[in-house]
């Protein structure tokens, strides 16, 4: 219900754009759903834009269009829904696909990050994922990356994408997705 209302004021007042900063957090899952389907009727209805915060991507998957994944405060990689979780290149974005729960198998065990966040304070030189990333090179640890294009609507923030970087092989798991077409 408060979610409800909070949507309701932040729509009153006629705006173009609406921020969503974790509107489904610790709702039931049918709660949930129907403020998703809420903000997409309303979102429809208006031509409204909606900036959407979440640590959920099932929800990012549902209901954008586009998403921006975003490691230490700053975006790693962006591009269409479908890109993102598709053919995802940053292995921050890899490591967060791998840890979503897969209901298909009878895998028991969840996979976690390795590591710990960096310290937003004393914010490290390079890749602020260079520390926990098993695909790290030399430069993630003294320079940060650009954003690389990997479409007209894709880029991400990693030295392996860089055309003198040495080859790789997305992990296993990300080339499954990348076959089958992902989650969504």
């Amino acid at each position: 219900m408060c979610q409800r209302i909070v949507i309701a004021i932040a729509l009153a007042n006629e705006s173009e754009i609406l921020i969503c900063d974790e509107p489904t957090t610790a709702l039931d899952p049918i709660v949930q759903k129907q403020i998703l389907e809420l903000i997409k009727k309303i979102t429809k209805e208006r031509q409204l834009s909606v900036i959407f915060i979440t640590h959920d991507l099932g929800v990012i998957a549902s209901i954008a269009d586009r998403a921006a994944v975003m490691y230490a405060g700053k975006i790693v990689e962006i591009g269409q829904i479908n890109e993102i979780f598709y053919n995802a290149h940053h292995p921050y974005t890899w490591a967060l696909l791998q840890s979503m729960p897969n209901l298909n198998t009878k895998e028991e065990n969840l996979n976690f990050i390795e590591g710990q966040p960096p310290v937003l304070t004393f914010f490290p030189q390079g890749d602020a994922f260079a520390p926990r990333n098993p695909y790290a090179l030399k430069i993630d640890f003294e320079k940060e990356p650009p954003m690389f294009p990997i479409s007209a609507s894709h880029f991400a923030a990693t030295w392996l994408l860089h055309p003198s970087a040495p080859k790789y092989e997305a992990p296993a798991f990300i080339q499954s997705l990348r076959r089958k077409g992902g989650f969504i």
